[in-house]
């Protein structure tokens, strides 16, 4: 298969991509793209030296993200060109029965994720809004550029039901596998424990959201920010809300006009 060429690679992705509804709208696939197009995406993924490490230490731990299009390396550039086409995004649209999805080219929050030895991200459900703008997220893309990732090192991604009562899925961050899920719910995911990989390597992953247009002028505080949750029967001191009475009230109680 030529490189990025977009229609042999939207008739593969169209074979490939199958999406449950148990939970929630998601879709899992160990061949996200074909080989020759994901070792070229994987062997390019190079942070510049000016991006540091995100700093939410409660919640997530040696996280660096780049979400500036402008400094992707050009095998990235053309991954997210091709996610963000309108021939890919019509097979979202098909596969997960939503219409009019947009992308966003500002990646917020997106593009370019990496975590390294002891690195944990909690369970969380997403942000839905973005402030300022007329946009309802609907979906997470996540790819995972990890070449000989080992089990025993922990950092797969987990998804939960909205209550909080079963994990069900766990996919490995190996190479070329990937996730797609709805985020318009209690869609609760993340690698909550320290992964354990060499200091040498890190948790490589290319994250992607799509949009519809929301003009609702109310909207709940709480959907602006991402929302934390605890996983039954695990003990986790140093998870929890550190926000006083006034900022958890207004964030789960309050509306934001828009």
């Amino acid at each position: 298969m030529d490189n990025f060429d977009e229609n042999q690679l939207t008739n593969y992705h169209r074979n490939i991509l199958k999406v449950s509804n148990d939970p929630y709208g998601h879709c899992e696939t160990k061949d996200f793209f074909p080989d020759n197009i994901i070792k070229n995406i994987s062997s390019s993924f190079k942070f510049p030296e000016t991006v540091g490490l995100t700093t939410d230490p409660l919640f997530q731990k040696t996280k660096r993200s780049l979400n500036d299009y402008n400094l992707f390396p050009r095998e990235i550039q053309k991954a997210v060109n091709y996610l963000n086409s309108r021939s890919f995004i019509n097979i979202l649209e098909e596969k997960f029965k939503i219409n009019n999805l947009v992308a966003d080219p500002s990646l917020f929050g997106g593009g370019m994720h990496a975590s390294g030895n002891g690195g944990y991200l909690k369970i969380h459900s997403d942000f839905i809004y973005i402030r300022k703008k007329k946009l309802k997220r609907m979906l997470n893309l996540l790819v995972y550029l990890n070449e000989e990732w080992e089990e025993n090192w922990g950092g797969a991604i987990e998804l939960w039901d909205q209550k909080m009562r079963r994990n069900f899925l766990k996919l490995y961050p190996k190479i070329n596998h990937a996730l797609i899920f709805r985020t318009d719910t209690e869609s609760n995911h993340g690698f909550p424990d320290p992964i354990k990989c060499p200091k040498n390597i890190s948790r490589k992953s290319l994250a992607l959201y799509y949009y519809i247009k929301d003009n609702s002028l109310f909207k709940r505080t709480k959907y602006f920010y991402a929302r934390w949750k605890r996983r039954p029967g695990i003990e986790e001191p140093k998870f929890g809300d550190n926000r006083n009475f006034f900022e958890r009230f207004k964030n789960n109680f309050l509306f934001r006009l828009k």
